[in-house]
Formats: C-alpha cells, structure tokens, sequence
C-alpha cells in the first residue's frame, strides 16, 4: 500500500491506525456496554435512579437492551482483531480485519433491527425518539464506512509477516 497519508496515520508496523472517527463509530456501536459499566459503577446510592433513568431514556425494555449487546458483538469481533494485528497474526485475525468494513455496517444494520424489534414484537407501544435518532446515526455511519477511502484503505492494509520483511535477511 502506497504511504499517501501522514506518517503518525501508521503504527509501528507501518499499518494504518484507526482514526478518530472510526474510534467515535467504535465507541458509539460499544455504548451498551458502556452503559452497563456506569450503572454497575454509579449505580448505588443516591445517583442510582439517574443512572437507571439514562438506561430507561435509550433503551425502555431489557430485550431491547440484550438486543443492544448481541448487535454489538461483531465490533468486539473486530477490536480482538485489532489488538492482535501484528506481523504472523493467525488467519482468523487477519480474516476478521480484512471484512471489518463488513463486520462494522452489520453493526449498524443490527443497532437499527434493535430499535424497531421491541416495537414489532409489541413489547413497546411506540419507538422512542432515541430509536429515530440511532436510525440516522446508523444511516451516517452506513453512508462513511463505504464512501471514505480511508476506511477502505486501514481495513486492507494489514501488517506484513516478519519472513517478508525485506530488511531481515
């Protein structure tokens, strides 16, 4: 891969790193167990009804909020992925970093389902304004992974095995 972009843009092994935006998308898809952590840590006490109030505001039945964590489950996929990417990374590691613009828009395809399940299911009686809001964050999100080169390009370039290295004869 041709070196087009800055040289802080790549790690030790001269592979792409994520960029910030793709570390706002993360966190963004991640927010569910984000949300889980503040309530174990926050949760006790005088600040437990806000904490529940939060959770309660973004996602107002449990099903909606197990459904949240399955979505997720394909970013944890790929941040395994991310932190073993090293030169002579197994074949699944280097499977998983290669379809990551893939594995993220599933991602955003399932954060949406989560919003419109409960609705369909007739466990809620309408979808929140939070619901309408993850649509079109997920809509943005759908529309940068496939139309920015730069995610294209980290998600192809993968770290190169050491046996390859030219400087190590």
């Amino acid at each position: 891969m041709s070196r087009v972009y800055p040289f802080s843009a790549y790690d030790k092994y001269m592979s792409l790193k994520l960029d910030s935006n793709m570390w706002l998308v993360i966190v963004y898809f991640l927010h569910p167990y984000l949300l889980k952590i503040s309530t174990f840590q926050m949760g006790r006490g005088p600040k437990s009804d806000s904490v529940s109030g939060l959770k309660n505001l973004i996602y107002p039945d449990d099903f909606g909020f197990f459904l949240a964590f399955v979505a997720s489950i394909p970013v944890l996929l790929l941040m395994v992925a991310y932190a073993r990417r090293k030169p002579d990374a197994a074949q699944w590691v280097r499977t998983i970093w290669g379809n990551g613009r893939n594995l993220m828009a599933t991602a955003a395809v399932l954060s949406v389902i989560v919003v419109f399940v409960p609705f369909l299911a007739e466990l809620s009686h309408s979808i929140p304004v939070y619901g309408w809001g993850q649509l079109a964050v997920a809509a943005g999100i759908l529309y940068y992974l496939f139309t920015c080169k730069r995610v294209a390009d980290t998600f192809a370039d993968f770290p190169a095995d050491s046996e390859s290295d030219p400087g190590k004869a």
